[in-house]
């Protein structure tokens, strides 16, 4: 009886022992052997934590845990200062960590892709990042010279992805030069519950500040990622790309579900192509060139600049924006640039996709309050006003690629000319004419199709009070442009201009010679001038040519500029100042010459013939006749002669201006 007595004793204490040994075994298993087992292959995936412990069977705790894997095509980091959480033990065995309930306390992870990944399988490449960074100093280009093409400026790719201790990218040598193929590990998540995130850095992208996230995810090097029923609440961190800085003060909640798939199939953004969720924050806005990623198709027109406050409320369904999806910023110092010129004002953007015609589509605004538009480097502004506006439509929904095809309005108001002098930039450099003074209005209407890049649209100038100087005469005068662009292509920057008017009013001819006295000079002269048929080749030697329908009120301003050292007897001026007279011409313009060939004018029993070309100096020659009068003018090296006999018989053995 009393030995029976002690072996039940002796039973009772192993069974009492026993769950104290196994839980002993089991936290030396999780303290030593779990990481020799995990990290046996340390270029893969390592497994570190200060200590871990359990005391609930299946319940463990650990500090200070840190994952840290690598792929044929990317490379993580995840970091948990503590956490308890259910491990599913058996599944070590089968190469997989699987923890099926969580609780963490402060977190990071950081994400970036291998500069060696190779080429994906199965689905074409989608655009990778090759927006980078869009930098601020764009605004500080130099300015173009008249008549050259403006062409998009090259994109700067630098690598701003997170650093990740352990792994150099690309890393030397691989791992796959290393190991031979094994079956890689498999990390689940399931009811995961994370407070207190210090970091998320996703690429280039990286916010830093108070988050929390629940959800499940499956992650398996180079062969699975899925994440269910994910909730992050950002609490007023930040969101930068790069080195710009984007939002600041994030407030809202991320639903996210991404639908199992293999993420060797997807480069850059390409994984966005599967997510599905709700975005629901509101945030200040540092920085808008993020646009810039989806408007890659109109490279001649970016988005910078922008503080202000920026609401989304968006809905995505498999990659795509759901119809009702907005996001809206009312921001200060937007930056808006086309080919050379720079739009900057404060002003309101938005993004809304809606249904046209039962389809959805994506349309983006940008509309400025108050607003200055220069030439890039110029100080004075062009043009200032309220309520310019660029809108683009396209049908293209999808969150993870560019706009493929985008039509944009640009939409100019009647806005101010402060000083019609910076339209010196426009001006060949030889030809001699020199805006000095005045003011003036401008609006216009231009539209463009990405899709070839083609355009059309007007532009109406008023000049104002305008002074300009040619050599020592001086024109002033009220000028207005009707600029018309039937079709236009803003890659090959050649433009089709027909229909185009300029009309010259209240115009006065001053001469400074101290000969002249006033000869010969004009006061309220008229012109006007259409061009039934013209071209622009920007970047080209000639840049314009076309065709000229004229009506003057006389001839006087031509005989000025023919007699500028030279004042004409009387009986010449009277010859000339019949009124009105018209005609045609044909015009050249380049870089350093302007050339007016086959000037014909006429007026009953009137007729003038003119050719001229100005590179410098103005060489020319005039024939003009009056019923049986007739004289001949030329010009060479600022010196002009009248010829009176055989007048047309001169003019014809004149040879034309070269």
């Amino acid at each position: 009886m009393r030995r029976a007595m002690s072996v039940l004793l002796r039973v009772a204490g192993l069974l009492v022992l026993l769950p104290i040994a196994l839980l002993l075994a089991v936290n030396v298993f999780l303290n030593i052997w779990l990481p020799v087992v995990v990290n046996r292959q340390p270029e893969r995936i390592k497994l570190t934590f200060d200590v871990a412990w359990m005391l609930v069977p299946g319940e463990v705790e650990v500090h200070n845990l840190e994952i840290r894997q690598q792929s044929p095509n990317d490379q993580w980091l995840m970091k948990i200062d503590n956490a308890t959480a259910t491990f599913a033990l058996r599944d070590f065995l089968d190469h997989t960590i699987h923890i099926t309930t969580a609780e963490a306390h402060g977190a990071s992870f950081l994400w970036r892709a291998r500069l060696d990944a190779p080429p994906p399988k199965g689905p074409p490449s989608l655009p990778s990042e090759a927006d980078a960074i869009v930098g601020q100093a764009d605004a500080a280009a130099p300015a173009a010279p008249a008549g050259t093409q403006i062409v998009a400026d090259p994109v700067v790719i630098e690598d701003w992805s997170p650093p990740i201790p352990g792994f150099t990218n690309p890393p030397t040598p691989s791992p796959e030069d290393i190991y031979p193929s094994a079956k890689p590990w498999r990390v689940a998540l399931h009811d995961v519950q994370v407070d207190r995130i210090r970091e998320l850095w996703i690429g280039d992208y990286k916010y830093t500040g108070a988050a929390t996230a629940s959800g499940n995810l499956t992650l398996e090097a180079n062969k699975w990622l899925e994440v269910e029923q994910a909730l992050v609440t950002l609490d007023g961190g930040g969101v930068t790309r790069g080195s710009v800085s984007m939002l600041t003060g994030v407030q809202g909640q991320i639903e996210l579900d991404l639908v199992g798939t293999n993420p060797v199939a997807f480069e850059g953004r390409g994984l966005f192509g599967a997510i599905s969720g709700k975005v629901g924050l509101t945030a200040g806005v540092a920085n808008l060139s993020f646009l810039d990623f989806y408007l890659q198709s109109a490279p001649w027109l970016h988005l910078t600049g922008g503080v202000g406050e920026l609401v989304v409320d968006v809905n995505v369904e498999d990659g795509t924006f759901q119809n009702g999806s907005k996001v809206a910023a009312d921001v200060n110092d937007i930056v808006a640039r086309f080919l050379s010129y720079s739009v900057v004002g404060d002003g309101a953007v938005r993004l809304d996709v809606s249904l046209a015609d039962g389809v959805p589509q994506t349309a983006i605004g940008v509309e400025f309050l108050d607003f200055a538009i220069s030439l890039d480097g110029d100080a004075t502004p062009h043009v200032k006003g309220q309520g310019f506006a660029v809108s683009a439509t396209t049908a293209d929904v999808a969150l993870n690629r560019p706009f493929t095809s985008l039509d944009i309005v640009l939409e100019l108001p009647e806005a101010e000319i402060p000083d019609v002098g910076v339209y010196n930039a426009y001006m060949p450099q030889d030809l001699g004419l020199v805006l000095k003074t005045g003011t003036g209005t401008v609006r216009g209407h231009l539209e463009v199709s990405t899709a070839q890049s083609l355009c059309h649209g007007e532009l109406f100038l008023d000049g104002r009070a305008v002074l300009a100087t040619l050599d020592e005469l001086t024109l002033s005068g009220d000028v207005a442009v009707h600029a018309v662009v039937p079709s236009g292509n803003l890659e090959t920057g050649k433009y089709d201009i027909s229909g185009t008017s300029l009309e010259l009013r209240k115009i006065r001819v001053i001469s400074g010679g101290s000969t002249r006295e006033g000869k010969d000079d004009s006061k309220a002269w008229w012109a006007q001038i259409k061009l039934p048929k013209g071209s622009v080749a920007v970047g080209a030697p000639i840049f314009l040519d076309g065709t000229l329908d004229v009506k003057f009120r006389d001839t006087v301003p031509f005989i000025t500029v023919f007699s500028e050292k030279q004042p004409l007897p009387g009986w010449i001026r009277g010859l000339l100042g019949v009124e009105p007279v018209s005609g045609k011409a044909r015009i050249r313009l380049g870089d350093d010459v302007l050339r007016v060939t086959d000037f014909q004018l006429f007026a009953g029993q009137f007729e003038v013939l003119l050719e001229l070309r100005r590179r410098k100096e103005m060489v020319g020659k005039l024939y003009a006749r009056f019923g049986k009068l007739s004289l001949g003018m030329g010009m060479e090296n600022k010196k002009s002669h009248i010829q009176v006999f055989n007048a047309k018989k001169w003019y014809d053995a004149e040879p034309s201006p070269d």
